[in-house]
């Protein structure tokens, strides 16, 4: 069976969605690794690196992709490839198949298609969570990204000229992403407060150091699958008088808030940034599905009354060489369970795979996007 790996042709995109140590080991589980000549060259990885592991190097397209049967990437496939793809190929990869209805269609018509971000969440899945590695990274970087656009020190400071005061982060939605945010603010001296629909995570908030803003209504903003879901009015205009108060005081705002298939929630207004302190950073990591943020505008810093909004969405990716290692190592965790003989076998019956299977030589398996892709 052949595994071909490309190079990603996303826009600013660094990341490849197999390492050499990974290479190794499926290689020596028989399987045979096609690997696009400079694919990891972004993330660190030299053509070398892929070949002592077992890969065979392809300089063009067409030889990397015919007769291959798994396509491994990190983002879902581009349009320009399709052709050079067998019809019974299998796809891995993140697909963003809740957003992009259109691509779905697409790929359903003619390929067998995984999304790793529909992966359960179940306990035995954790080792093969792409956005639970991902968002780790993202969580980390976005307080660094902040504090490099911040006029001001971080921690406190006792100097013989005077003591300059620690900042105050303010992080919205303490998932993953939100919860390594308030560590890594903590870690650098701030003094870190946290907003979440859940209050279930108010503990883990406290355990990093972070302190909770509580909304005085008994509601829960968890859903069956541990998502985040939309909440009443009533909560909504109390947890916005919260985060309006918190944001009076804070000099780096985090916006991590997402509800899986649906626009992000608006958590910060026009009127919330004109009452921020002036040079105030907020990092919208929500941009992509609409943001979390008034102004906020995808892949672009603004200014919006002298607050300064930031709307990045590859933070992983300035993060190429952790992150591919990380995102490799979920793909063979997912799969190496299957491989029997050189072969990858999946077994329908498996939930990891019935979550995940979008579509199958095809045709649409999934249940849930039966009826997305016919909206």
């Amino acid at each position: 069976m052949i595994i071909a790996v490309g190079k990603e042709l996303k826009s600013k995109e660094n990341r490849v969605a197999v390492t050499p140590d990974i290479v190794k080991k499926l290689s020596s589980s028989g399987l045979m690794i096609r690997v696009e000549k400079d694919a990891g060259l972004a993330s660190g990885i030299s053509n070398e690196d892929y070949e002592k592991a077992g890969a065979e190097i392809k300089n063009d397209i067409k030889t990397l992709y015919e007769d291959a049967d798994v396509i491994l990437k990190v983002n879902v496939l581009e349009k320009e490839l399709d052709k050079f793809i067998k019809n019974d190929a299998v796809i891995i990869s993140h697909m963003n198949a809740l957003n992009d209805k259109i691509r779905v269609k697409e790929l359903s018509q003619k390929f067998t298609y995984f999304a790793m971000e529909m992966m359960p969440r179940i306990s035995r899945a954790q080792s093969m969570d792409i956005l639970s590695s991902m968002s780790n990274l993202s969580g980390y970087k976005a307080v660094i990204e902040a504090v490099s656009h911040l006029k001001k020190a971080v921690p406190m400071m006792m100097t013989a000229a005077g003591t300059v005061a620690p900042a105050r982060v303010l992080v919205l939605g303490a998932g993953v992403a939100g919860l390594q945010a308030i560590a890594t603010a903590k870690r650098l001296g701030a003094i870190v407060y946290a907003s979440d629909v859940r209050p279930a995570v108010k503990e883990q908030i406290e355990s990093l150091g972070g302190r909770f803003v509580e909304v005085a209504i008994n509601e829960s903003g968890e859903d069956d699958g541990g998502y985040a879901k939309e909440m009443s009015k009533e909560y909504l205009e109390k947890q916005s008088q919260a985060v309006h108060e918190n944001l009076k005081k804070a000099d780096i705002a985090i916006c991590t808030a997402l509800i899986p298939g649906k626009p992000a929630p608006k958590l910060i207004t026009k009127q919330m940034l004109i009452d921020m302190p002036n040079d105030s950073v907020v990092i919208d990591m929500a941009c992509e599905t609409g943001g979390n943020c008034f102004g906020s505008k995808l892949g672009e810093v603004v200014e919006v009354e002298g607050v300064k909004v930031i709307g990045f969405n590859d933070y992983p990716s300035k993060l190429a060489k952790d992150a591919s290692k990380l995102y490799s190592k979920n793909i063979y965790n997912f799969i190496s369970p299957f491989i029997k003989n050189g072969e990858i076998e999946f077994d329908m019956e498996d939930e990891l795979v019935k979550g995940t299977m979008i579509c199958k030589n095809g045709q649409v398996v999934h249940s849930l996007f039966k009826e997305f892709i016919n909206d």
